[in-house]
């Protein structure tokens, strides 16, 4: 006898759309069978015409903890996960401490453990080189580093998580490759960066808007030099090489003509990219609370080419909370304020509106926020999809929604979204964790420490 038994006239396994009973034994999917088909289960959910995809798989969240928790923490970050249709996360090391010695990554760990509500994995610092094969044996998911840190602010970008040295940054990629473990990079030259940022405070201050003309000086002169550098350190090595903020003309094209060489590297493009800071009304009117990066008209058409081709592989929610206090100083001084904004709640909101208006295709969005994901991170078969054999991680959807993104009535803990305002068609109405219902209508029904890790 089956655990439970979902039924619906739409169901997408991940590979296909199809009208099926999902069968669910023991948090696993354990067949597909049509509708009409007699199936024995201890429970049966039947949804209509409810469309049914697999949960999320998100490899780019900042949930602040430790060291940074009045933002967010592990239990809030994935409560509002899981209100997002997101059932796996994999966080990034820009906490205090830094995950860059395998003690931290292993407290940092069973610290998921007990606050989680959702599975998890962690993406270690590679900061220290030689401490990269230790990592990796103690369950690191991934790598992550940043080519620049913050100068007139100390988070969130640290340089205790950055390498500007090219020879440090060479031998990080050496020793991952020898993991076999993808190697995400923030690709931004730290001295062109500088040199723009200051060249933009001379010619426009240092509010909002000159601050997002900043990174795009020189036609993104310091973001492309990065994805050069990255690309030819890839080549050398072999390394796998995940290339983070995909949305240049030129960077994109690099990372195409490499991806076209058969070469180990993947691209993720970002939300509040596709979404945001693609709107300079928007940038003007909300300032601090959206930036982040512009990207300008030319960019943005790149960035959605490459997203709809396939150059661009996986969407990352880049979930990164701060307080509306911390915010508020941007409008003055945005280069002293904190960068960042949260997502992982309204991304799948804003990508189903994307499909209702013909930009993205259903398929597609699955791709990459599914499929994809779970692939980059050895997860094939297991996470992001509902094919028989997976785990049971389902989100049900209601089409017909249509309301404007409030972050007020979120589960962040910041209580903003940099979408506030932006009218979506399409919410998560139930979500599912190993065939256990973790979600519906606002509320988290499982308690901290429901997740489960997902590597090791």
């Amino acid at each position: 006898m089956a655990d439970l038994v979902v039924r619906s006239t739409r169901v997408h396994t991940g590979l296909r759309e199809l009208p099926a009973q999902i069968v669910i034994k023991d948090g696993l999917v354990t067949g597909l069978r049509e509708l009409g088909e007699t199936v024995v289960a201890a429970r049966e959910l039947d949804l209509g015409d409810q469309l049914v995809i697999p949960g999320l798989v998100d490899t780019h969240c900042h949930f602040r903890d430790p060291g940074f928790t009045h933002k967010e923490d592990l239990a809030s970050g994935t409560r509002a996960a899981a209100s997002g249709g997101v059932t796996t996360v994999f966080d990034m090391p820009n906490t205090e401490p830094p995950t860059t010695t395998p003690d931290r990554l292993r407290a940092h760990l069973d610290d998921l453990d007990r606050k989680s509500v959702v599975d998890y994995g962690h993406n270690a610092s590679a900061v220290e080189p030689d401490l990269i094969p230790e990592l990796a044996a103690a369950g690191a998911a991934a790598f992550k580093l940043w080519m620049s840190y913050d100068v007139e602010r100390t988070y969130p970008h640290s340089p205790s998580t950055a390498v500007t040295d090219r020879a440090v940054l060479y031998r990080a990629f050496e020793e991952v490759a020898g993991t076999g473990l993808p190697l995400y990079v923030h690709p931004t030259d730290h001295e062109l960066y500088n040199l723009n940022s200051s060249r933009a405070k001379e010619q426009w201050g240092v509010d909002p808007a000159s601050y997002a003309r900043s990174f795009r000086l020189g036609d993104s002169v310091a973001f492309n030099a990065a994805v050069a550098t990255l690309l030819e350190f890839q080549r050398s090595v072999g390394t796998r090489l995940h290339v983070l903020h995909l949305s240049s003309v030129e960077g994109i094209r690099m990372v195409r003509e490499a991806k076209a060489a058969g070469r180990s590297v993947t691209g993720e493009a970002n939300p509040f990219a596709m979404f945001v800071t693609n709107d300079w009304d928007r940038i003007e009117q909300r300032g601090p609370f959206v930036l982040g990066q512009w990207v300008p008209p030319a960019d943005d058409v790149a960035m959605w080419s490459a997203i709809v081709d396939g150059t661009v592989d996986v969407i990352g929610s880049d979930h990164a909370p701060h307080t509306t206090e911390e915010k508020l100083p941007g409008w003055k001084d945005m280069f002293a304020a904190p960068s960042g904004s949260p997502m992982i709640a309204d991304y799948l909101r804003l990508l189903l509106t994307a499909v209702h208006d013909g930009r993205l295709t259903l398929d597609r969005v699955i791709e990459l926020c599914c499929v994809n994901p779970a692939q980059l991170v050895g997860l094939t078969g297991r996470k992001g999809t509902l094919e028989p054999g997976a785990d049971a991680d389902f989100v049900v959807l209601d089409l017909d929604h249509v309301a404007p993104i409030d972050g007020s009535t979120s589960l962040y803990k910041c209580g903003w979204s940099p979408a506030d305002g932006i009218v979506t068609r399409g919410r998560v109405h139930r979500t599912f964790l190993r065939g256990t219902e973790i979600y519906r209508d606002g509320e988290v029904l499982v308690d901290e420490g429901f997740g489960r890790p997902v590597i090791g």
